[in-house]
């Protein structure tokens, strides 16, 4: 088997359990990982070394770490008096295009009611090997299958309400890259120029009568395809959010953007078990369901259990 390359990482924890992750990555040299040194995100213990391991730093120069020793990953192993730091240390690694894993059950009691099962491995799963050709292929069958569709659809719109047949919107991807979403216009022109950013209600006045049809059966959401086939969206993932709106879960909501671990999806286990954003009770939920997913991504139960269920959603239209 050949071995992977290496890649420079840093451990993010100063602890029993830290040393501990480090000696068993030293044991077994196959994973890949280059540890470059420890970041200790309390000020209470001074030792600066572990085995020729150094500290290198804290969380106000984790950036500064990071560009210094060219780091692609954070395994992060945090003792119960350093678990306050996780959301912070979190922000730090998508800020820093960092990848990251939680190796530890230390959160899993206090954070419960957020998420179900909290990513804790030391090796990450693979991406599917075939994900993107299947990305690929599916996006473009569908795009010339359903291509009588989009043409009743768009009639359908311009009689209905005037303005234009797309609209699109700022999402944010994979690491927090920020991308276009396109999709069938379902509300007025210009709904949010007066109130700004809102979430969508079930009796939206602002929803159009064709839109309330394209929301019931989800067909708004088809011109993601072209999100899908430009890479910046996968088929199945979590939603993808708006900046605006993220920037405010993230302060609520510990583990918000370990959304962002993975591309998101026009459909996914969040959008076909929860629904659409009403409050943030239901976008906890959807976390929870987020995280169950990126844990087991590469289930291919799961995915085919996503893909029956989304039928099951447009064809009985219980969107909204």
């Amino acid at each position: 088997m050949q071995r992977p390359p290496e890649k420079n990482t840093l451990i993010v924890g100063w602890n029993v359990e830290a040393v501990q992750l480090y000696d068993r990555l030293l044991e077994t040299p196959a994973l890949g990982y280059n540890v470059r040194g420890f970041i200790r995100p309390a000020g209470n213990d001074r030792r600066r070394h572990y085995k020729n391991v150094p500290v290198v730093g804290d969380l106000e120069n984790f950036s500064e770490c990071v560009k210094k020793y060219k780091i692609k990953e954070a395994l992060i192993v945090l003792s119960p008096s350093e678990k306050t730091y996780l959301p912070q240390i979190i922000d730090l690694c998508t800020k820093n295009n960092v990848e990251y894993s939680i190796v530890s059950d230390a959160y899993e009691e206090d954070y419960d009611h957020v998420v179900r099962h909290i990513i804790r491995v030391v090796l990450k799963p693979r991406e599917f090997g075939f994900r993107r050709i299947f990305d690929i292929l599916i996006s473009v069958t569908l795009l010339i299958l359903l291509f009588p569709l989009f043409i009743i659809t768009a009639i359908a719109i311009k009689l209905d309400s005037p303005g234009p047949l797309f609209y699109s919107q700022q999402r944010l991807g994979k690491d927090g890259k920020i991308f276009k979403v396109y999709k069938f216009r379902s509300m007025v022109q210009d709904a949010e120029k007066l109130t700004g950013p809102v979430w969508a209600g079930k009796e939206d006045p602002r929803i159009t009568r064709v839109g309330r049809i394209l929301r019931k059966t989800r067909i708004d959401e088809l011109p993601q395809l072209m999100n899908v086939l430009l890479g910046d969206m996968s088929f199945i993932g979590p939603r993808p959010e708006r900046p605006f709106f993220a920037q405010q879960f993230k302060k609520q909501i510990p583990f918000y953007m370990a959304r962002l671990k993975t591309k998101p999806g026009i459909t996914g286990l969040a959008q076909v078990t929860v629904g659409y954003d009403e409050t943030i009770e239901d976008v906890k939920e959807k976390i929870k369901k987020d995280i169950e997913y990126i844990e087991n991504k590469d289930s291919l139960l799961l995915n085919l259990k996503i893909l029956l269920k989304t039928i099951a959603v447009v064809l009985k239209g219980e969107g909204q």
